[in-house]
C-alpha cells in the first residue's frame, strides 16, 4: 500500500471507530480505573507469592518436625531396649547374689559343724592328756618303787616281762591316741581355715555383685530420666507439628482468598475492557486471522495451558532484547502500561502491569483483542489507530518474566484463547 493511501486508510478507520464509539460503544474505561485494577491484581499476585513462600516454609518445618519425631522415636526405642537390658542385668545380679548367699549359708553351717568337731576333739584330747599326765605323774612320783613293785609282784620272769610289756603298751597307746587327736584337730583346723577362706571369697564376690547391681540400678535410673526427657521432646514435637498444620491450613485459606480476590479483579478488568471495546470489527485481516507479532522470531518457548506455577493463557515467543513487536491486526490501542523498569530475567513477578510488565492491548472490534506483554517499552499510546504490521514496541523482560520474550494473547469477547488455534500469517 502506498504511503498516501495508507494514511488515508488510517484516517478513515479512525473516523469509523470514533463514529462507532459514539453510536454503539459502551462507557469509556478511565486510565485511573484501569491502573487501580492493575495495581490490585499485581498486589494480589504478590500476596499470593508471599503466602506460597510461607506455605513452603511451613511444609519444610512440618517435614523437619516429622523427621525430628522419627529420630526421637528411634532414640526412644534404643533407650527402651537399653533399659530392658539393664533390667535383665539387674535380675541376673540378684540371682547371683541369692545363689552366693545360699553358698555362704552352707559354708557357715559346715564351719559350725567343723567348729563343733574341733571343740569335741579338743575336749577328748585334753581329758586323755590329763589322765595320761596323772599316770605319768604317779609313775614319776613312785619312781623305781613302782617299777620294783611291778617286778616283785610278778609270779615269775615271764609274768614280769608281760607286766612290763603291758605298761609299755599302755604308754604307747596313750601316746598314739593323743597324737591322733592332735592330728585330727590339725586337719579340722585346716578344713575350717579353708572353709573360712571360701566364705571370705564368697563374701567378697557378693559385695562386688551388690556394687555392680547398685551401679546398674543407678545407671537405669539415669536412663529412665533420659527416656522421660525424650518422651517429653516427642510430645513437644507433636504439638509443634499440630500447630504448624493449623498454620498451613490457615495459609492455604489465605492463599485461596488471594486467588479469589485476583479472579475478582481480573473479572472486573475484563468487564471494563469489554465495555471499552468496539462492537464493529475493524481489522484489515479476515476475522480470526492475525499476523505473527514478532518478525523473525518464530520459536514458541511456552505454549498455552497449565504450567507448574499457573495456567498460561497465551504463548511466549523467544526473542532478543529490543526486537520489534508488531500489531497482529489493525485496530485502536485500548490500553498501554509503561511503568515497569525491571527489564531483566527474574524468578518471580515484580508486580508491574499485573505481571505483564510493560504491555499494551489492541482492540480490533467485533470482540477481538490482542495483548503484547513484557516489552522493554511500548511505543504507541492509548487511542492510537494502528495497522497490521505496525511496530508498537520492543521485546523485553519486564514484569513476571524469566528472560527476553514476547507474551502474546488473543482474546475473544473477553475470553483468552489459544493463539495457535487461530490462522496466524508469518512474514
Amino acid at each position: 500500500m502506498r504511503p498516501l493511501l495508507k494514511k488515508l486508510a488510517t484516517v478513515i478507520i479512525a473516523l469509523a471507530i470514533a463514529f462507532s464509539a459514539l453510536c454503539v460503544g459502551g462507557p469509556k474505561l478511565s486510565a485511573d480505573e484501569q491502573s487501580e485494577l492493575e495495581d490490585k491484581i499485581a498486589s494480589s499476585k504478590e500476596r499470593q507469592k508471599e503466602i506460597k513462600k510461607k506455605i513452603e516454609a511451613t511444609k519444610d518445618d512440618i517435614s523437619k518436625e516429622k523427621e525430628n519425631q522419627e529420630a526421637i522415636d528411634e532414640q526412644i526405642e534404643e533407650v527402651e531396649d537399653y533399659l530392658a537390658d539393664l533390667s535383665k542385668l539387674i535380675g541376673d545380679y540378684e540371682d547371683q547374689i541369692e545363689a552366693l548367699e545360699d553358698e555362704i549359708a552352707v559354708l557357715e553351717a559346715e564351719i559350725a559343724i567343723q567348729e563343733k568337731k574341733i571343740s569335741d576333739r579338743e575336749a577328748s584330747a585334753e581329758d586323755i592328756s590329763y589322765r595320761y599326765g596323772q599316770s605319768l605323774r604317779s609313775i614319776y612320783l613312785n619312781g623305781n618303787n613302782s617299777t620294783a613293785s611291778i617286778i616283785l609282784g610278778s609270779r615269775d620272769f615271764f609274768d614280769m616281762l608281760m607286766r612290763m610289756e603291758f605298761v609299755k603298751r599302755i604308754a604307747d597307746y596313750n601316746d598314739d591316741l593323743i597324737q591322733s587327736l592332735h592330728d585330727a584337730i590339725t586337719d579340722l583346723e585346716a578344713a575350717e581355715l579353708e572353709l573360712a577362706n571360701q566364705q571370705a571369697a564368697l563374701d567378697e564376690t557378693k559385695t562386688l555383685t551388690e556394687q555392680k547391681k547398685a551401679d546398674t540400678e543407678a545407671q537405669k535410673a539415669e536412663w529412665d530420666s533420659k527416656l522421660s526427657e525424650l518422651e517429653d521432646l516427642y510430645d513437644q514435637s507433636k504439638a509443634a507439628q499440630k500447630l504448624l498444620e493449623k498454620q498451613k491450613d490457615s495459609l492455604n485459606a489465605d492463599l485461596q482468598d488471594a486467588i479469589d480476590e485476583q479472579e475478582k479483579y481480573n473479572d472486573e478488568l475484563e468487564e471494563l475492557i469489554r465495555q471499552k471495546a468496539r462492537a464493529q470489527y475493524m481489522g484489515d485481516l479476515p476475522e480470526g486471522t492475525f499476523l505473527w507479532p514478532c518478525p523473525g522470531n518464530y520459536k514458541i518457548t511456552s505454549g498455552y495451558g497449565a504450567r507448574p506455577e499457573n495456567y498460561h493463557k497465551g504463548i511466549d515467543i523467544g526473542a532478543h532484547k529490543g526486537d520489534d513487536i508488531t500489531a497482529a491486526n489493525s485496530g485502536i490501542v485500548l490500553t498501554v502500561y509503561n511503568g515497569c523498569t525491571h527489564n531483566y530475567g527474574k524468578s518471580g513477578s515484580c508486580g508491574c502491569g499485573g505481571g505483564f510488565g510493560n504491555y499494551c492491548i489492541i482492540d480490533h472490534g467485533g470482540g477481538y483483542q490482542t495483548l503484547y506483554g513484557h516489552a522493554t517499552k511500548i511505543t504507541v499510546h492509548e487511542g492510537d489507530a494502528v495497522n497490521t504490521g505496525d511496530v508498537i514496541g520492543q521485546v523485553g523482560s519486564t514484569g513476571w518474566s524469566t528472560g527476553f520474550h514476547l507474551h502474546f494473547e488473543i482474546r475473544v469477547n473477553g475470553e483468552r484463547l489459544n493463539p495457535e488455534k487461530f490462522d496466524i500469517k508469518k512474514y
